[in-house]
């Protein structure tokens, strides 16, 4: 079946034009302003026509938390996702015991070979346990350690569609684990890390290539071995070579320290990420997220730890953090781009999604000026 898109506002990685596509086989067949003939006609005029959202750090959203670690909540949560205009997904689990990272990977293995799973599953983002207790932001402290070489190669051997993991550089033994997991074709991120200085430059060093959630659970420069000391919000703003994912909620990280790394950064190096809880789209209240041994969240304009103002999480979905992103000054084609090809060159499939090019997959969204989705396609399937 072929499916023609015509008359919208095509953003492309670095300029908006006017162009039809045309849809075949689940791939773009051609990008251009000739007429073509097609089984279904989309009229975008007066719309934007984008690549899907890729969504690398989120935990579950429309009630559900993937730590509940079956194929039903997987379900729930990608749909809820897809909605709002994330086509491809990486699910991510808290620091949790060996048992549940295991449900967990159980669960995604399930569903990503069901076909009622529509969105892209790029793989799973396991986001600790080995992280700081100084840094653990939400994470559950007792169940926070070092780097087990025997725990995480078996779960590598086991679930091999393991795509990130985040991890505080500086623990015993950290540096072996980012080059296995880099000799693994697997994404090492610092994170929940109270790093500094020469600690951020060795992990680099051994693998480590991103920053997960930039200035939160992140150092900042104070004194180290006896001396002043860049922390990991200095180093990743300076590093080229560091790609940096960010919170766009507006309510982890305020417009103008957004806009100071994006303007160190730009769109080549800076992704946005949801780090989106199960409470998104439900009403506001007090929630328990992950499965028993989860933890309960109070839930306003952000999610926070129940009794507390400490930030839990987001309720952002794909849409809001692009509105949120222009509405502070980031171009729109720049925004798209921090929430597609962006980081769908951080994990290797940029070759396959992340912008709208001849012969990529047809994953793609058409939206309004207000970021209102009215279409989507994922896999060259419509879905709304």
């Amino acid at each position: 079946m072929r499916t023609l898109i015509k008359n919208g506002s095509v953003i492309l990685p670095s300029e908006i034009v006017s162009a039809s596509l045309l849809i075949e086989d689940g791939h773009i067949l051609s990008l251009g302003t000739n007429a073509a003939i097609a089984d279904e006609v989309i009229d975008a005029a007066g719309y934007y026509v984008a690549p899907g959202f890729v969504d690398i750090h989120l935990h579950g959203g429309g009630g559900h938390d993937f730590m509940e670690a079956t194929p039903e909540v997987f379900k729930t949560i990608t749909e809820y996702h897809l909605s709002h205009g994330s086509t491809s997904l990486v699910p991510t689990a808290v620091s949790a015991s060996l048992f549940d990272q295991k449900a967990f990977l159980s669960a995604y293995q399930k569903a990503s070979e069901s076909s009622l799973i529509r969105v892209r599953l790029l793989g799973a983002h396991m986001e600790g346990p080995y992280l700081s207790e100084t840094k653990k932001g939400a994470h559950d402290e007792h169940l926070l350690k070092n780097p087990d070489p025997n725990e995480y190669q078996t779960l590598i051997a086991a679930f091999p569609f393991i795509k990130r993991w985040t991890i505080a550089c500086e623990l015993p033994g950290a540096l072996i684990m980012g080059d296995y997991l880099s000799n693994h074709g697997i994404n090492a991120s610092i994170g929940h890390s109270n790093a500094f200085g020469r600690q951020i430059t060795d992990a680099m060093k051994h693998g480590f290539n991103s920053v997960t959630h930039l200035y939160n659970a992140t150092s900042n420069a104070e004194e180290f071995e006896g001396k002043k000391a860049a922390g990991i919000v200095e180093t990743a703003l300076i590093e080229n070579d560091l790609f940096v994912e960010i919170i766009g909620d507006l309510q982890h990280v305020p417009a103008e320290m957004i806009m100071l790394a994006y303007k160190n950064k730009t769109s080549e190096k800076m992704i946005l990420v949801s780090d989106c809880l199960s409470p998104a789209g439900m009403p506001k209240g007090t929630f328990h997220l992950g499965n028993a041994s989860g933890f309960q969240v109070d839930v306003g304009e952000a999610v926070y730890l129940a009794g507390s103002k400490k930030l839990a999480g987001s309720i952002a979905s794909g849409d809001i953090l692009l509105r949120n992103a222009i509405n502070i000054g980031i171009p729109i084609t720049e925004a798209v781009k921090m929430l597609t090809l962006t980081p769908a060159k951080l994990l290797g499939y940029d070759k396959m999604i992340g912008s709208l090019e001849c012969g990529k997959a047809a994953d793609i969204i058409i939206f309004d000026n207000d970021i209102d989705i009215k279409h989507i396609f994922c896999k060259g399937k419509r879905i709304g």
